[in-house]
């Protein structure tokens, strides 16, 4: 497969032996089905269609499809989609699949994308097990008060229980990534925080600069005061950053803000 394919596609293919291990991380019990996102050549899915479980794997590149299409042909539990991940109806598949699971080494450039797709249904799930850049499952599983806890760790964070299981270093894939990558688990909140559609609008807005108060954020939106008051209301200092709240006290402050701002 071609450089220049690789890189529109955001392919790197995992080592077998690396494969095996990853898909023996996947919790699954009999019946349950699986969605694999980004099989590539299929290093994963082998390791995964052992387990007996029906599973079908959506795919971009045409390729691919046609090769594992050849590789598993026998396999009856095993069923292919040629589609972008971004673009698939993956409301609709779960629907078809009862609590599946969700898995996959997925393309680095949309990676973040996938994620923060995925959280609205996560609950419908038994939840998501694959690969991420390092990067990217650092602030995927962070915490407040750390440096790598952002807007989309409030958002996985808002729909799930996250944690990193393996570092995973470049020589395990062709060709070789020049990053280090990490499975990670999200597990389903019992009650995923509710919110409207604009309060993660909000959080974003919280982080846009990240190292100041959360007040020099906020000025464009609301007033000064409003932002002063808000926090004094829920015993929050004026000097509050972004990265020492909780998705629960983001929300606290979101309605606070609401409120104040519909209030005469």
């Amino acid at each position: 497969m071609d450089r220049t394919r690789r890189r529109r596609f955001g392919q790197n293919f995992l080592d077998d032996s690396t494969a095996q291990m990853i898909a023996g991380d996947l919790p699954l019990l009999v019946g349950e089905a699986i969605l694999e996102i980004g099989p590539g050549h299929g290093a994963m899915t082998t390791h995964l269609l052992t387990y007996g479980n029906p599973l079908t794997a959506v795919e971009i590149d045409p390729e691919c499809v046609e090769l594992l299409q050849k590789k598993f042909a026998h396999v009856p539990n095993f069923s292919i989609v040629n589609e972008d991940i971004l673009k698939f109806d993956i409301d609709r598949w779960i629907g078809e699949h009862g609590k599946p699971w969700l898995t996959g080494n997925l393309p680095y450039n949309i990676s973040t994308a996938i994620i923060a797709n995925l959280m609205p249904l996560l609950h419908k799930t038994c939840g998501f097990m694959g690969m991420v850049q390092l990067e990217v499952a650092k602030r995927l599983c962070a915490v407040p008060h750390t440096s790598d806890y952002g807007s989309l760790s409030v958002w996985v964070s808002a729909h799930a229980e996250s944690r990193i299981l393996r570092k995973i270093g470049p020589e395990h894939f062709n060709p070789k990534p020049n990053v280090d990558s990490a499975t990670i688990l999200l597990m389903p909140l019992e009650k995923p925080l509710e919110a409207a559609p604009e309060f993660f609008e909000f959080v974003q807005t919280c982080f846009s600069q990240k190292r100041k108060r959360i007040t020099n954020c906020l000025v464009g939106t609301f007033e000064k005061s409003a932002v002063f008051a808000a926090l004094e209301s829920l015993e929050f200092s004026e000097n509050t950053r972004a990265e020492e709240l909780s998705p629960q006290q983001f929300l606290n402050l979101y309605n606070a803000l609401n409120k104040s701002k519909a209030t005469p």
